[in-house]
């Protein structure tokens, strides 16, 4: 594979509270491609949309990166000076925001906020400005672009809003977009309209893509890769078509099973007992094991690395690393059998599991 636009490498964000310091993001490792879509999905609470802020270095107080490299272009991003950053934001590193009413200035109008990046990264006078942002407002299909120009946030619809967000986003023709739930709080014609827009613009520029959402719909129609974050970590993270089709963790099979299918609409959703842990008591062990139909006494000990049991497929999970293997082997030896691991899901017991 080709060399990647960006490098995350072991990024930690914290927020330092009354209460101490919470991990938000703990570890966080991936890399992007040349004209890649990199899904990142997991529940509410889970870290997906600081790291995005992270990558941009908007984490604001009491937040703070403690450690980690984010490499573009053979530069570390959390070494630069703050002026560096911002050349670096909208032109090379373009980004959407979850909710743009909050992103958007509700005392600016829509035009005059696209504008100003022109303006500042390229040096366009104000007419030249207005007449790229007008181009925009039309790519993105909006139908009266001159008065959506003269609006404040307010006056639109949130569907409107959002494909304003995403003209801005593009403006500068950005090699890296972040698209943070772009579809969130959407009705779903106005979701497929705009995940179509982004497929075309994507399509069209080249650009790679890091789009977080919750929606694993939305990570099968438009990514390639994908990273499953839990309690700040990454426990997954392989192609979409071998998400879909042999997850390993058990807190991805828990997110497919709670999936609805159009083929089999009476079939009854599983759920996924409990909720992401407080960041401030986590859990021992694995972090995934207090809600983890599959947890053994190692699972509350120990913290699993990220390792590749498959090409290309990592997975955060003691089934396919040392301490599963010697459990299974105590087990098959009292059961009477010769005691042979069972990591590889050849045992009937392990798959029935699963």
């Amino acid at each position: 594979m080709n060399q990647p636009v960006l490098q995350v490498k072991g990024v930690k964000t914290h927020f330092f509270t009354e209460n101490g310091a919470v991990p938000s993001v703990d570890g966080i490792t991936f890399n992007l491609f040349k004209g890649e879509i990199l899904g990142i999905v997991g529940e509410s609470g889970s870290g997906k949309s600081v790291t995005s802020l992270s990558v941009m270095r908007l984490i604001e107080h009491p937040g703070k990166i403690v450690e980690g490299e984010i490499r573009y272009q053979d530069r570390d991003l959390l070494q630069l000076e703050e002026s560096e950053m911002r050349r670096i934001r909208g032109r090379e590193i373009g980004m959407i925001f979850q909710e743009p009413l909050t992103a958007l200035n509700p005392v600016f109008r829509i035009g005059h906020q696209i504008q100003e990046s022109l303006m500042n990264h390229y040096k366009l006078n104000k007419q030249e400005a207005k007449q790229r942002v007008l181009e925009l407002l039309r790519r993105v299909n909006i139908a009266r672009p001159e008065s959506v120009y003269e609006a404040f946030p307010h006056e639109l619809s949130g569907g409107m809003r959002q494909r304003a967000m995403i003209a801005m986003a593009i403006s500068c023709n950005p090699k890296i977009l972040i698209a943070d739930e772009p579809t969130t709080a959407l009705d779903v014609t106005i979701q497929a309209q705009i995940l179509r827009i982004m497929k075309e613009i994507i399509e069209k520029e080249g650009s790679s893509v890091i789009l977080i959402t919750h929606d694993l719909g939305v990570i099968a129609e438009m990514a390639d890769r994908v990273a499953v974050m839990y309690a700040g970590q990454i426990v997954e993270q392989c192609d979409v078509f071998t998400l879909f089709r042999e997850p390993k963790h058990p807190y991805t099979k828990g997110l497919l099973k709670s999936t609805p299918k159009l083929h089999n609409l009476k079939e009854t959703l599983d759920s996924i007992e409990g909720s992401v842990p407080n960041p401030l008591f986590m859990p021992s062990g694995c972090r995934f094991h207090p809600r983890c139909p599959y947890a053994t006494e190692s699972c509350t000990k120990h913290e699993p690395e990220l390792i590749e049991p498959a090409p290309d497929h990592q997975v955060r999970c003691l089934m396919y690393g040392q301490e599963f293997e010697q459990h299974w082997q105590r087990r098959g030896e009292a059961d009477g059998n010769d005691g042979k691991p069972q990591s590889d899901f050849t045992n009937s017991e392990i798959k029935q599991a699963f």
